[in-house]
């Protein structure tokens, strides 16, 4: 650099001197090379992190660095003569002239023009901005929208969680734009600490000097009057609705200018249009490699990691591990990517393995370009700072959910003495805007935190020593739901009640375990309220594993109805699967029920108690007889469809079987009031009395139409007696090709879903064997039905299964003789349920 004339100063780089009228002045080696580069370019914006590379160079300093190396300038050259650029940088406002000439060493700075004038010099067609890293995946529809909604709207801000693409998404889109010739520009938001720095952020993107004083977002709207241009303003979430004042009035004076806001909040602009940014699809459970391969994450994640691991692509073999990493990682796209960088280095089993510490994991080594996304992690601190103390805390205790919640039980979970309910949904709505939760499109509405989300709130809550608080509150507003949903179960409608309550199972576990381990009457009082949710969702295997760990924490405190709704719903999942167990439990719900002088409950007990207790005809009548003491017409219509049904059982065991048919038909009539699954569980029961009654026609002209209707809908518990109705029909009808299809979907249904049943069908199993003239291999089969009846409770055998066993038994005396029991004992000692079905059906010997 030349010699020049700063005002009174004259400046000697090669020399490193400054003379104020011939005499030196002391300055600091830095503030010398500071003012050296402010002086090649005078009365222009110097930006910081230039200053910082040339007064610093191969250096890494803090820019506060800057303001002291100013000051001492400024001391030297006078207050005004360098210009702070807030948030951005530095100018020199001192008029700089070539040493020993009478001209400017540089034409001054082109002013912000403060009206619109003919002849406007346009802005140039291309501006720097952000080039494109990557290829696009799976946005093509967002791209047409987003374009679509550009072409019509001055404001379009683009919402999102952090790192669901909302940059790369801004970046395609002025691709597009300037590969059309519209001149684009680009605005990085994340460094401007307020609002009032945006008009000086804008010029510096436009190439044109900081607009000064309070009216600088005026000055740059009149300069951009006329000048067509699509501007995207990236990461504005920090500064949210104090944006709203200077867009606005940048869009008025400028109606050819159209914005394109990324944020994770709404900026509340009049005419603001939101476009909310969702996850890349993800495939569903049990998806095959074609089908998987179909969905966005997956092509995103394949595409990443073949990218780092070379000849990595979707398989048959690796299809089912990729798609749980993209389900797991919620199809966020900077997940998915940090994600497949970790492949090549873990494999796909060992990166699922370790999700749970996702955070570590997926942290990118070496220095990004945008400190916001060195990881996920680092995206989620920018978001979470952003929040306030109360929104924060929300957010954490929300953490405790791990499906959907619906409004009014989350806001009972987080609220405290500082949040009650009310301003609680108003934070949970707030953090909906910033896109931390998102709404489902659901009827009636729930809510959710993404898993990542979710496992950023937890860590946050184990951080603050507050995971237990908010454990034990998301499970208390749990349980008041579970509540309203057993007093609804009796009279809502079944699909109605269903979508209300069946997605809070996943909450449900998370209580349930929790609760079973710090919260014992807790746990007692969300196994009894949630019985009719895991019954009528088929959980009757998980609700059994449950029972050990809950009963263990009854004790004589617990209140009387706590303990008799527990027992209450033991024996009404136990039922028909351990009905020793059953029959106990429905005694202690009547007894507890009877104690606290609630006759409905008492009366749904005794129906239980009846109904485990066949087989012991005194009890079961008893049981009964109580029952009928009880009952109230007006009383809700599934429990009284239950009454009739126990009814009809008890009659059909008794061979009364018009009386049977009579109880039956009352029962169809109240079920079809309010459940469609009891209505068919009433119609098998009919099928049942056909067979019985010995009217095979009859039972197989419904059992046909009904077994194919219940392969797609249907409840399991319906499905599973239906075909085992079925096959015993079939098989007394002699056909054994059809009965053999029928054995094998029970066997199927019963190893994919729930085992707990197959000792009922054993019998009829055998009966398949025999007419396959399997002989040997039915005698065993007819043991383990024997030994699996006596462990399961069941040794009374309703009229068709003894039907059942009686001609298997003829046939067998007749075949082997009188001494085949006592070898069939010995030869099935090994032999459990499923082997037995798989015998009978021919797949093993």
């Amino acid at each position: 650099m030349d010699p020049v004339q700063l005002g009174n100063f004259e400046l000697f780089p090669a020399e490193r001197q400054l003379l104020r009228d011939g005499s030196a002045v002391e300055l600091g080696g830095r503030a010398f090379d500071l003012l050296c580069v402010l002086a090649e370019q005078p009365g222009r914006l110097v930006t910081k992190a230039v200053l910082l590379e040339r007064v610093w160079p191969k250096l890494v300093v803090d820019e506060n660095n800057l303001p002291a190396q100013v000051a001492s300038l400024r001391r030297v050259l006078g207050a005004g003569a360098i210009r702070t650029v807030p948030g951005h940088g530095y100018r020199l406002e001192l008029p700089v002239l070539a040493h020993g000439a009478d001209v400017p060493a540089q034409a001054p700075p082109v002013a912000v023009p403060t009206s619109t004038v003919p002849g406007q010099r346009p802005l140039p067609a291309v501006l720097p901005w952000p080039g494109r890293l990557a290829p696009l995946v799976g946005r093509e529809q967002e791209l047409q929208a987003l374009r679509a909604s550009l072409a019509n709207a001055s404001l379009l801000t683009l919402v999102g969680v952090p790192g669901v693409g909302k940059t790369r998404l801004a970046q395609e889109l002025l691709a597009l734009a300037a590969g059309e010739g519209v001149t684009v520009a680009w605005v990085a938001l994340q460094p401007l600490a307020s609002a009032a720095q945006l008009p000086a952020a804008i010029a510096l993107a436009l190439g044109l000097p900081p607009p000064d004083g309070r009216e600088a977002a005026a000055a740059l709207g009149r300069a951009l009057a006329g000048q067509p241009l699509l501007m995207v303003l990236d990461c504005a979430e920090h500064l949210g609705s104090a944006l709203a004042g200077p867009i606005a009035s940048l869009l008025q004076q400028a109606p050819q200018l159209r914005l394109l806001v990324t944020s994770q909040a709404p900026l509340g602009v009049v005419g603001e249009q939101v476009h909310r940014l969702q996850a890349l699809a993800v495939p569903a459970a049990g998806d095959t490699s074609d089908l998987a391969g179909k969905h966005a994450a997956v092509s995103l994640f394949v595409q990443r990691a073949s990218a780092g691991a070379q000849g990595f692509e979707l398989t048959p073999a690796n299809a089912a591990l990729v798609s749980e990493i993209c389900r797991r990682l919620d199809g966020n796209p900077l997940a998915l990517e940090l994600a497949a960088a970790r492949l090549p280095s873990l494999g796909a089993a060992a990166l699922l393995e370790r999700l749970d510490d996702r955070f570590r994991l997926l942290r990118q080594s070496g220095q990004a370009s945008d400190p916001r996304h060195e990881a996920l992690l680092a995206a989620f601190d920018w978001s979470y700072a952003l929040l306030t103390a109360p929104e924060q805390r929300v957010f954490n205790r929300l953490g405790a959910f791990a499906g959907s919640f619906a409004l009014p039980v989350a806001a009972r979970a987080v609220a405290d003495e500082a949040i009650d309910a009310a301003e609680a949904v108003d934070l949970i709505g707030r953090l909906v805007d910033r896109s931390l939760v998102t709404a489902l499109p659901t009827d009636p509405p729930r809510y959710q935190l993404a898993e990542t989300a979710r496992y950023y709130a937890l860590a946050r809550l184990r951080a603050a020593d507050e995971e237990q608080r908010a454990m034990h509150g998301m499970a208390e507003s749990l349980l008041v739901r579970l509540d309203l949903a057993w007093q609804e179960y009796w009279s809502l409608d079944e699909a109605i009640w269903l979508n209300r309550y069946q997605p809070e199972l996943d909450n449900l576990r998370t209580a349930s375990q929790w609760a079973a381990t710090h919260d014992g009457p807790l746990a007692v009082a969300l196994y009894g309220s949630a019985w009719p949710l895991l019954a009528e969702s088929d959980l009757h295997e998980e609700a059994h594993a449950g029972f050990s760990a809950v009963a263990a924490h009854l004790v004589d405190t617990l209140a009387p109805t706590r303990v008799g709704r527990f027992w209450e719903a033991v024996a009404s999942l136990e039922s028909t699967r351990q009905w020793d167990r059953a029959r106990y439990a429905a005694e202690l719900a009547a007894s507890h029920h009877e104690r606290c002088g609630d006759a409905r409950s008492r009366y749904y007990a005794l129906l239980l108690l009846a109904w485990n207790a066949r087989g012991d005809e005194p009890a079961a009548q008893a049981a009964w007889q109580a029952a009928c003491v009880l009952e109230d017409p007006s009383w809700p219509a599934r429990l009284l469809a239950f009454g009739d049904l126990t009814g009809s059982v008890l009659a059909s065991d008794a061979g009364r079987l018009a009386e049977a048919r009579e109880a039956c038909a009352r029962a169809v009539r109240h079920a079809l009031a309010t459940s469609e699954r009891q209505a068919l569980a009433a119609t098998v029961c009919m099928v049942e009395l056909d067979i019985a009654s010995g009217d095979l026609p009859a039972a197989l002209q419904l059992v046909r139409p009904l077994a194919q209707g219940l392969k797609v809908s249907g409840r399991r518990e319906t499905r599973f007696d239906l075909l085992s109705l079925g096959l015993c029909a079939l098989l007394l009808a002699g056909e054994l090709e059809e009965a053999r299809s029928y054995a094998a979907e029970l066997h199927d249904l019963a190893l994919r879903l729930d085992r707990s049943r197959l000792h009922e069908v054993l019998d009829a199993m055998a009966c398949l064997a025999c007419g396959s003239g399997r002989h040997e291999a039915a005698a065993r089969i007819v043991a383990v039905a024997d030994r699996s009846r006596a462990a399961h409770g069941a040794l009374h055998r309703r009229p068709v299964a003894q039907r059942m066993r009686a001609t298997v038994a003829e046939r067998l005396d007749s075949e082997l003789g009188a001494g085949w029991r006592a070898k069939a004992e010995l030869d099935s000692a090994r032999l459990d349920e499923p082997a037995a079905c798989a015998l009978a059906l021919g797949l093993a010997s």
